[in-house]
């Protein structure tokens, strides 16, 4: 799956830090700047070796708990990791 699609399911679905991201319906007329379309770039580049080599929506669910949780510094993350892992490995993943 491309980085560009995983960027795309991921402002569907899973946007931690909860401001729209660039190039989203939801950034259009913000009062502020939106996040970049690249913000989660790290995380998502690691998902998509994850998908690469077949783990489970699990161990990918798992890894963007920690991403939230130890990275980003989130005890109440925005959007839905599952529904972004579930996206993403029915696009191809």
């Amino acid at each position: 799956m491309s980085l560009d699609r995983l960027r795309q399911l991921c402002a569907e679905h899973w946007n931690p830090i909860g401001v729209p991201m660039a190039g989203s319906p939801e950034a259009a007329g913000l009062p502020f700047p939106p996040l970049p379309s690249d913000e989660y770039d790290t995380y998502l580049r690691r998902v998509e070796q994850m998908l690469d080599v077949n783990y489970s929506a699990e161990e990918i669910s798992r890894y963007l708990a920690k991403v939230e949780s130890e990275y980003l510094g989130l005890s109440a993350p925005c959007g839905d990791r599952d529904a972004f892992v579930a996206a993403a490995m029915a696009n191809g993943g």
